[in-house]
Order: structure tokens, then C-alpha cells, then sequence
């Protein structure tokens, strides 16, 4: 069971959502961003370290929102979900080649990663 944590970014009533670049496993799929685990990281140092690797970005580390766990056939994730605030610094890309601010009730329109889909199902039943 792989270990990854997610960011659930909200802004203006829009929350954000990144697609897989065409080097990455899973590539061209939406996914709220995030990443694995590190040995001896909590999910809140893992998400504040993924966020400022692969997008730039400062963050501060809120609740956990949601888990949602997919068995992809030659592996298993298991998605914790956190509330996140950005302090500073623009979204630059490196994993993904597409950010977008979208509605939860949009979401359907984008095809999401697997394990997302919990997570988006969690959020979409607490509104």
C-alpha cells in the first residue's frame, strides 16, 4: 500500500485540481495534488514538501478532509486528503501540465484519477 497524501486548495468557491503530465504514471488525468510519503514524514510534512516541489508553492497544512484507497491492479494507494492554505508563491509546473480552479459540481467533466474520485465524492456529500 503506497502512502500519498493531497492538497484540497479552495478559492473563491473553486477548488484546484492539476493534470498528470505525459511523463507521469497516470498521465493526462486530473488529480488534486499532492504525493507520497517519505519514510519519516508525517502527511502534513509530505503535502507541505510536495506542494513547494512540484508547484513552488508555500503552504500551510490544515485538517484532513478525507482517505480514499484504489487498487490500480499492480499497486494500492491509499489518498489522505488535507485541507491546505497557499501563503505564497505562483503555481509553476513540473509533474503536471495543466492546473484549473473548477467548481466541485464540474468535476465529473475532467477525467480524474482513480483514487481522486473518493475524495471528490467525500467533498461533494459534505456540501
Amino acid at each position: 500500500m503506497i502512502k500519498v497524501v493531497a492538497a484540497i486548495i479552495k478559492k473563491n468557491n473553486t477548488y484546484l485540481i492539476a493534470r498528470r503530465a505525459a511523463h507521469k504514471v497516470h498521465s493526462g488525468k486530473w488529480e488534486f495534488p499532492g504525493g507520497k510519503i517519505d519514510l519519516g514524514e508525517s502527511p502534513e510534512q509530505a503535502l507541505e514538501r510536495e506542494m513547494f516541489e512540484e508547484f513552488g508553492v508555500r503552504t500551510i497544512i490544515g485538517k484532513h478532509v478525507a482517505t480514499s484507497c484504489f487498487d490500480y491492479g499492480k499497486f494500492q494507494i491509499e489518498l489522505m486528503a488535507y485541507e491546505v492554505d497557499h501563503l505564497e508563491g505562483d503555481f509553476r509546473l513540473t509533474d503536471h501540465d495543466e492546473l484549473a480552479w473548477i467548481h466541485l459540481k464540474d468535476l465529473a467533466k475532467y477525467e480524474l484519477s482513480e483514487a481522486d474520485i473518493g475524495i471528490w465524492k467525500t467533498l461533494a456529500a459534505s456540501l
